[in-house]
C-alpha cells in the first residue's frame, strides 16, 4: 500500500468515525454547517469520487466508503424541498445551491444500476439548478447584469423574490458540472453559462470571485487602479482560476479556446502547490490565503486531473507530498486559520480526501511533516 493509500485510509476512517446514525454530517464549530446538509453534500461527494476510484487494495478493510455514501445520500434525498433542493427534516437548507449540485455530482459517480432508483430526484434536483441560474437582472441589486449566466451562493427557492443571487465562479462551476450529463437538454443553460465567465475571466487568464471588484469576497484584493480615474481591478487567484477553468470545461468548452489556454496559462505561470498563488504578500493576505488552503487543494487536484499534460499538473506529487504532510495523526486534517471554516477538521478533512482520491496516480514526493501538524 503506497502512502497515498495509507493516508487516504486514516483520513476515511477518521471521517465515517464522524457520521451521525441518521447518513448526516453536522459541523460542532459552525452553525451555518450544523444542520446536515451543506456538511453532508461535500461529504458524499468525496466519498463518490473515492469509491469510484478505489482499487481492492487501496483501501484497509472496514473503510471502504460505499456504505458511508449510501447512507448520506438516503439522508440527502429524504427531504427534497418542492423547489428541488437539499434540506434537513426540520426544513433548514445549508447553501442549497451547492448542496443540490455536490449531491447530483456524487450521484452522476454512480454506476447507472444504483443511479436509477434515485430518477425522480436527479431529475428535480437538475430542474432546481436550472431555476437558479440567474438569468437576468434583479432590482435592488439582489443580481445585476454581470450576475446572468452564473449561479448564487445562497440559492434557495427559485420563485422568492427576495433572494440574493449575486453570482461567483465557485457555485457556478458546481451548478455546471453537476448539470453537465444533461446539457444537450439544456443549451441556453449553458450557452448562458459560457457567457458569464467569459465576461468574468481577466486579461491575465484567471479568475476572481465575483464580479465587483472590491467585494471582500474577492479574498485577493484588488490591483490599485494605474489612474486616479481607471476603475479597481479584482486580482486574479489560484482557487477561482481552478474554478473558472473547470467550470470553462464543463460548458463543453475545448481545450484549445482561448478561455481555456488563458486559463491554463495562469496556473502554468502560478504552479504553487503549498499556498495559494495570487495573493500579496502582507500578514493579512498570506493569513487569507492559508485560510483558503484545502479548497485550493481540492479544486487544483481536479484541475489536474482534467488537464494532466500542463505544465502546473507536473506539480501532482508535491501537492500529494503536501497534504500528507499536514495530516494529523488522528488522520484528519484541519487549518489553523478560519477564513474558509476549514479549521474545523470535518470541513478540512473533506477537501484534503478529495484531493487525494482525484489527483493524478503518482508518488508523492518526500516532505517533512511542520512541527504543527506532528500532534
Amino acid at each position: 500500500m503506497n502512502r497515498i493509500h495509507a493516508a487516504t485510509n486514516r483520513g476515511l476512517e477518521w471521517l465515517v468515525a464522524q457520521q451521525h446514525p441518521d447518513g448526516a454530517w453536522r459541523s460542532t464549530s459552525y452553525t451555518q454547517l450544523n444542520a446536515g446538509p451543506g456538511a453532508t453534500a461535500l461529504a458524499a461527494a468525496t466519498l463518490a469520487q473515492l469509491s469510484r476510484d478505489e482499487q481492492p487494495e487501496a483501501l484497509a478493510p472496514g473503510v471502504a466508503p460505499q456504505a458511508a455514501l449510501k447512507s448520506a445520500l438516503a439522508y440527502l434525498l429524504k427531504n427534497l424541498a418542492p423547489a428541488g433542493h437539499v434540506r434537513d427534516a426540520s426544513g433548514a437548507n445549508e447553501y442549497p445551491t451547492y448542496a443540490a449540485a455536490l449531491t447530483l455530482i456524487a450521484l452522476n459517480k454512480l454506476p447507472a444500476a444504483q443511479r436509477e432508483p434515485h430518477a425522480a430526484a436527479i431529475r428535480k434536483m437538475q430542474a432546481y439548478l436550472v431555476a437558479a441560474q440567474v438569468t437576468q437582472p434583479l432590482p435592488n441589486k439582489l443580481a445585476t447584469a454581470d450576475d446572468v449566466g452564473g449561479w448564487g451562493l445562497v440559492g434557495g427557492d427559485p420563485t422568492d423574490p427576495s433572494s440574493f443571487r449575486t453570482s461567483n465562479v465557485s457555485t457556478t462551476r458546481f451548478a455546471l458540472e453537476a448539470l453537465q450529463p444533461v446539457a444537450a437538454d439544456h443549451p441556453e443553460t449553458f450557452e448562458r453559462g459560457k457567457k458569464s465567465l467569459a465576461r468574468r475571466q481577466q486579461a491575465d487568464g484567471g479568475f476572481a470571485f465575483l464580479s465587483d471588484p472590491l467585494d471582500q469576497l474577492n479574498k485577493a484584493g484588488a490591483n490599485d487602479p494605474p489612474t486616479p480615474d481607471a476603475p479597481f481591478v479584482a486580482r486574479s487567484y489560484g482557487t477561482t482560476t481552478a474554478d473558472g477553468l473547470l467550470a470553462l470545461r464543463a460548458c463543453g468548452i475545448a481545450d484549445n479556446n482561448p478561455h481555456i489556454a488563458a486559463a491554463l496559462a495562469w496556473l502554468n505561470a502560478h504552479p504553487n502547490v503549498d499556498a495559494v498563488p495570487g495573493f500579496p504578500n502582507d500578514e493579512v493576505s498570506t493569513a487569507m490565503a492559508d485560510g483558503l488552503y484545502y479548497y485550493y487543494a481540492a479544486s487544483l487536484a481536479h484541475a489536474m486531473a482534467a488537464y494532466p499534460d500542463a505544465d502546473f499538473a507536473r506539480q501532482a506529487p508535491a501537492l500529494a507530498a503536501e497534504l500528507l504532510a499536514r495530516q494529523r495523526a488522528d488522520g484528519s486534517w484541519a487549518n489553523p486559520i478560519s477564513t474558509m471554516r476549514e479549521d474545523d477538521p470535518l470541513v478540512a478533512t473533506t477537501l484534503a480526501l478529495n484531493a487525494l482520491a482525484t489527483l493524478p496516480s503518482s508518488q508523492p514526493e518526500t516532505k517533512t511533516k511542520p512541527a504543527d501538524q506532528r500532534e
